[in-house]
């Protein structure tokens, strides 16, 4: 064997474990499916989904147009595990071909009469870092965004929905008992983002993209409605809801502790698996 052959086969040798650890880490970060193995052979993911994949949970977000499901599907973060399971009747969901851009998903499915899933047989998803539809942008930036303190009365930013109220009469009043039943109110970690051109509602099961064309510091449009705006401070505001046969007003607080919603909704699921 010549010296060239031999630091050919060395360098060979050296590179293996580099490889290998590549195709070996544990998802972390935010995923789009991007192919589907299933019933009908490999095609193109069939519908938007997505893992948020974090070290304490796994959450899964899938797109019907401007409106976002989020769920604790997978019950656990995801893990690297290779492609072969432990026994021939381990049916555990596979994890494998995993490194920093992206990973393949491996789960079991007893679906019958799926038009993607096929009976008692394996399904794969392929998962990319950093691909979004349009609304799907809108939304992770919406969701992950960082709040901060506005440096002018403007509603861009990060709102939390404290609650809501019949009428503005004596709201500044009323604001302490809002602020104080929040955390076990059904608006509990549920948010409002403005955007110069999109407004993002986000709840722990669910997200809605909206198209906002104006706004003004009273007011602003929403897929052709106009909202008003009353500010009670420079932290919060009164939102104008119009219903069949009356007024509301939903109550605002910015966000402004450097946190996104993501953080703490992600907190609640884990809380919640706790429970």
């Amino acid at each position: 064997m010549n010296i060239a052959t031999k630091i050919l086969l060395a360098a060979a040798f050296m590179s293996m474990p580099i490889v290998a650890d590549a195709q070996s880490e544990n998802p972390r970060g935010i995923f789009m499916m991007t192919s589907f193995t299933g019933k009908l052979g490999e095609m193109k993911a069939p519908y938007e989904q997505y893992k948020i994949c974090t070290d304490s949970v796994t959450l899964q977000v899938v797109a019907q147009g401007n409106v976002f499901q989020i769920s604790d599907n997978d019950h656990q973060p995801l893990y690297f595990t290779g492609e072969q399971a432990q026994t021939a009747a381990d049916r555990s969901t596979r994890i494998y071909e995993s490194y920093s851009d992206g990973f393949k998903l491996k789960w079991w499915s007893n679906f019958r009469g799926h038009l993607y899933y096929p009976e008692n047989d394996w399904c794969v998803e392929q998962y990319e870092k950093g691909q979004y539809s349009g609304l799907g942008s809108v939304y992770f930036n919406a969701l992950t965004g960082k709040s901060e303190p506005a440096k002018k009365k403007s509603l861009l930013g990060t709102w939390v929905i404290i609650g809501g109220v019949d009428e503005l009469s004596d709201i500044q009043a009323k604001l302490p008992s809002l602020a104080a039943e929040y955390p076990k109110s059904k608006y509990l970690n549920s948010y409002i983002v403005f955007a110069p051109q999109s407004c993002t509602i986000i709840t722990p099961t669910m997200g809605n993209v909206a198209a906002v064309s104006a706004y003004s510091k009273r007011s602003f449009t929403v897929e052709n409605t106009v909202k008003q705006v009353t500010w009670l401070s420079k932290n919060s505001v009164a939102i104008e809801v119009k219903e069949t046969y009356r007024t509301s007003y939903m109550i605002l607080y910015r966000l402004t502790d450097g946190s996104s919603p993501l953080e703490h909704i992600a907190a609640q699921y884990v809380y919640m698996a706790k429970q």
